[in-house]
Formats: C-alpha cells, sequence, structure tokens
C-alpha cells in the first residue's frame, strides 16, 4: 500500500492534479481508469509535462481506452519521429502532430473539462497557468524538457518544461475544488544503484532536485497517489507500457479501495 493514507471523504466537486515524467505520463490513463470505475471522475484538472497532455486530451473526451489506443499508434520518441533541432537535441514536431491529428481546434475553448497547464517562464524563473486561448503552444511548453526538446516562445516570453519548478500543480486548482486528487509517476527507487547510462542519470537527477517540492504538496491532497519504483521505466520509451499501465491501475485499485472506496 502507498505510504501516504487518508479517511474517506465524499467528494462534491473533484480537482485532479498530473505530474510530468515523459513516457510514464502513461501511468496517468491507468489512474484515470481507476477513478472513473469508482466513482471519482475529476471536474476540473491541472497537469505539467505529461500531465498536462494526457489531461487535455481527457479533458477534450478521450477515454483512458481511446489514449491508450493513441500512445500505440503513436510514434514518440523514435529515431523515425524526432529530428536535431539547435536548441534541444529533438524538435518537438512530433508532439504538434499529435495535438494536430486529435484535437480539433487550437483552443481551450474546446475542452469539455476546465483544465490549467503549467509551465516554467525561463526570463523570470515563474511558473505559469494557462487555461484559456491558444492551446497547443502552452501544452508543448510545458512538455518541453530542458535540452531534450526545444523552449517554446509566446509572445515576448519563452518557456520550458513545467515542471522544472512545478511537477505537481496542485495551485490553479486547490481553491476551485472540494477534494483534490494528485497523481505523482515519477517515484524514485532508492535501492542499490547499478550502472547507469546518461539518460538515467538525467533523469535520476532531475527527479531527486525536484521530489522535496512534489511531496511537501501531500498534505494538501485528499488522495496522493503515488506508485513504488516508478523510474524503473523509462522517460522516454513506450516498450513496458502495458505492463506500466497495468502496475498502476492496480496499484490505484488498491489504495482507493483502502480508502474505502468501492466500484460502482
Amino acid at each position: 500500500m502507498g505510504l501516504f493514507s487518508f479517511k474517506k471523504k465524499e467528494p462534491q466537486i473533484i480537482g485532479l492534479t498530473l505530474s510530468g515524467g515523459g513516457m510514464r505520463g502513461i501511468a496517468h490513463i491507468a489512474v484515470l481508469k481507476a477513478l472513473e470505475e469508482y466513482n471519482l471522475k475529476p471536474q476540473i484538472i491541472s497537469g505539467t509535462s505529461a500531465g498536462s497532455i494526457i489531461g487535455a486530451f481527457y479533458s477534450f473526451g478521450k477515454s483512458p481506452d481511446e489514449m491508450m489506443e493513441i500512445v500505440r499508434e503513436t510514434s514518440f520518441f523514435s529515431r523515425s519521429a524526432l529530428k536535431l533541432s539547435k536548441n534541444g537535441i529533438f524538435s518537438s514536431n512530433f508532439i504538434l502532430k499529435l495535438f494536430k491529428d486529435y484535437l480539433p481546434e487550437d483552443n481551450f475553448s474546446i475542452l469539455k473539462i476546465p483544465m490549467y497547464v503549467t509551465a516554467t517562464e525561463m526570463t523570470h524563473g515563474i511558473v505559469d497557468f494557462f487555461s484559456e486561448g491558444e492551446l497547443f503552444a502552452p501544452l508543448l511548453a510545458s512538455s518541453s524538457v530542458p535540452f531534450i526538446l526545444p523552449p517554446v516562445r509566446m509572445g515576448d516570453k519563452i518557456y520550458v518544461d513545467g515542471g522544472v519548478l512545478d511537477n505537481l500543480p496542485i495551485e490553479p486548482i486547490i481553491d476551485k475544488c472540494d477534494f483534490l486528487i494528485a497523481s505523482h509517476v515519477n517515484s524514485i527507487s532508492y535501492d542499490e544503484l547499478k550502472k547507469m547510462s546518461l539518460m538515467k542519470e538525467f533523469d535520476r537527477i532531475l527527479h531527486l532536485a525536484i521530489a522535496k517540492s512534489v511531496y511537501s504538496k501531500v498534505k494538501h491532497c485528499d488522495i496522493f497517489l503515488d506508485p513504488p519504483k516508478m523510474t524503473k521505466f523509462s522517460l522516454f520509451n513506450k516498450k513496458y507500457m502495458d505492463e506500466m499501465f497495468q502496475q498502476v491501475y492496480e496499484y490505484t485499485c488498491l489504495e482507493l479501495e483502502e480508502k474505502g472506496y468501492r466500484k460502482d
């Protein structure tokens, strides 16, 4: 079971915050599937990086099953989908194509559930939240992992991944709901370290740096979902996506059962 437990509370307005996590964001789809089955469907959502993309697709009306099918059909961090960029290892065109293929309009107005997208403004080192106007640029900015994907310019500001400064963005919705659920998909394993690739070192350093900020927010959540040892799954590879989905789905169901919730 999870480290954090809470007394069952009957929600009126459910808010959901989705962390970043690269391809681990697939785990949020498993969380959404479980929440629906336990009659805990969110009415307002915030997200950063991968969490903002999953949140936007769900807010638009894509079901968890439909989102999993989209993930299966889409090439993400593959050689065929990526091209070198002067501001990042890869171009973000493949992410933009995903939005254009599955979202009918570049505007927050298409979303059926209120959604807040988090991005880090580089010049002043602050977090901005987007909830209206154009949709694709904030989503791109929110998921622009530094050095991996290029920054995104919006007006006179330059943005990168929202997770740099806020990887669990509860702030824009905490006062707009009376029951807050947070899904964090970057729990760190403290098992003995083995030889790591450069990308695994990057992953570990990044999430060690932001972990304190994330866990400081647990006290504000009615349910905090933190599936264990998620860093065994790659940030940039969906090879084990089905294993991850099943693991997180089962974890979420068990956590909800422990807190007194039952499937309809």
